[in-house]
């Protein structure tokens, strides 16, 4: 260090303009950190909660009346089997969560998250395709989830399990790829900022399917019973 400082001190102009070159390379190495502390942390999350409190208040206006009808009907009802009881206080408790969830909005994300795969795709086809496969066994673990009876802890550590496989696997790739000059680390580490994104928007797709068909089929008994005689 001190033989590096002696010998630009022999050449001011040239140490100036190197020390200000490495200035600028730290300050635009530390701007993707502030970005996801300022943009992603803050205003992401922002934008998210309010519109999750939109679909919230959405849902209670959507099935407050249905609701308010099939508690009535269900409070003055007369004898029922254990098993219609069951069925319908599983609907109803069903409705009673979609009131003031707001899993559903996920739904919105999708057609960004295939965005994200198309960009993928003409950044670095090699990552486009390994997320594609990974996205596919994500969606498809939902209902591996609901054959196999696999608890929510199990299919937590599977998607983390595949987030990380996904990012080696990547990477193994792409540092393939740079050593052949076909791809930079730049475009590397850009390509598995966008492969992780499309992996989650894929899980809470998948996630969002699945609560959207628990939801039709309570509402289809809640409503069969209230219109029953």
């Amino acid at each position: 260090m001190k033989s590096l400082i002696r010998n630009l001190s022999k050449e001011p102009q040239t140490a100036a303009m190197l020390f200000v070159s490495s200035f600028i390379i730290g300050i635009c190495a530390l701007a993707p950190s502030l970005f996801v502390i300022i943009v992603l942390n803050k205003y992401l999350s922002s934008f998210r909660q309010n519109r999750g409190s939109m679909m919230t208040g959405f849902n209670q206006r959507l099935y407050d009346p249905l609701l308010k009808a099939f508690t009535e009907k269900f409070r003055l009802a007369g004898q029922l089997t254990s098993q219609q009881y069951k069925k319908l206080d599983g609907a109803g408790t069903m409705i009673k969560n979609m009131r003031t969830s707001a899993t559903t909005s996920w739904l919105l994300d999708w057609p960004f998250v295939l965005m994200f795969l198309i960009v993928l795709l003409y950044i670095n086809w090699a990552a486009a395709i390994i997320t594609a496969i990974f996205m596919v066994v994500m969606y498809n673990l939902v209902t591996w989830k609901r054959n196999m009876t696999m608890s929510q802890e199990t299919q937590s550590n599977i998607e983390i399990c595949l987030n990380g496989l996904q990012t080696i696997v990547i990477m193994a790739v792409g540092a393939t790829m740079i050593i052949a000059g076909t791809l930079d680390i730049g475009l590397l580490i850009g390509s598995n900022i966008l492969a992780a994104r499309a992996l989650q928007g894929t899980s809470k797709y998948a996630k969002a399917t699945e609560f959207l068909k628990q939801r039709d089929q309570a509402v289809g008994e809640i409503i069969n019973y209230v219109k029953s005689k």
